[in-house]
């Protein structure tokens, strides 16, 4: 009878084939990754209206509109009937008019890479805007991870000047810039908290003085707490903003998971709607 022999795995062999196996997971994970870059660069979530454009003049010379001409300007320009009161209010007819022209003008689009596999989607050309209040939230649904949609969102610090304080990426800190950052995007919602002006004013100054400079973490909320009153050591670009809201009381979160989404606010109830562009104005975001 002949005996079979048994060979041994030396260690060294045991590490090349777990080496082996760990390369092909990463391989597999950045070539999914990609396939997500590839596909979603064709496929933009874009909305221009397949409607007629009208002239609306005649309804924002009226002294009082009824819910049917919101309706009809609100099909014409994306301006709900806070975006249209507030730039009647300040006489700035012909800003709403421009705000029409650019949402039917259907600019051009492109895109920005600024990390690996992640990237914006932007228009070749700035959105005319509504009436920016202090407090007020800008969310766009444009910045992607692979197939992942996460977007952006950012505070508004001055309306009048149309300041925004954000978290906007990895290896940065929070920072000032302008709201045209936001309006040259190929979507974005200006966002009001249904709050007092009075307290809107706590959150942004209290977001002046303790959400400036903070180191970005995508994770905040897994690896540490989503809220910690008396320190704030992380933050990302939905989480700063819903931070300075709850830390007065106001949840914007409208799934209460780990991670705060710029699209749980803008889903919130909490909030209500100034101006929309780029998005399907029947299904929103």
């Amino acid at each position: 009878m002949v005996q079979k022999t048994t060979r041994k795995i030396t260690w060294w062999q045991r590490l090349l084939i777990i080496l082996c196996a760990v390369l092909l997971f990463a391989g597999t994970v950045l070539g999914v990754l990609q396939l997500g870059v590839v596909y979603t660069e064709k496929h933009w979530d874009y909305f221009t209206p397949d409607y007629e454009k009208v002239n609306i003049l005649p309804f924002l010379e009226k002294k009082e509109r009824t819910e049917e001409d919101y309706r009809v300007l609100y099909e014409q320009t994306g301006l709900t009937k806070l975006g249209i009161d507030g730039l009647i209010k300040r006489k700035d007819i012909p800003q709403i008019l421009r705000i029409q022209e650019y949402f039917f003008s259907n600019p051009p689009l492109k895109v920005s890479h600024f990390a690996p596999f992640t990237y914006l989607e932007e228009v070749d050309g700035v959105a005319p805007l509504a009436v920016l209040e202090d407090g007020d939230i800008i969310v766009s649904a444009t910045t992607r991870v692979s197939w992942w949609r996460y977007g952006h969102a950012t505070l508004v610090i001055n309306g009048v000047d149309k300041i925004i304080l954000e978290a906007s990426e990895p290896k940065s800190n929070s920072h000032y810039t302008y709201a045209n950052t936001m309006a040259n995007l190929n979507n974005f919602l200006i966002l009001r908290p249904k709050v007092d002006e009075a307290v809107k004013a706590e959150v942004v100054k209290f977001a002046c003085d303790n959400l400036y400079n903070i180191p970005y973490s995508l994770t905040t909320g897994i690896f540490s707490k989503k809220y910690n009153p008396n320190e704030i050591k992380g933050t990302q670009c939905a989480h700063l903003v819903w931070y300075a809201y709850k830390k007065f009381g106001v949840d914007l979160d409208s799934d209460g998971g780990l991670i705060i989404k710029p699209r749980d606010m803008a889903r919130s109830e909490k909030v209500e709607i100034v101006q929309a562009f780029g998005f399907d104005l029947k299904e929103l975001w």
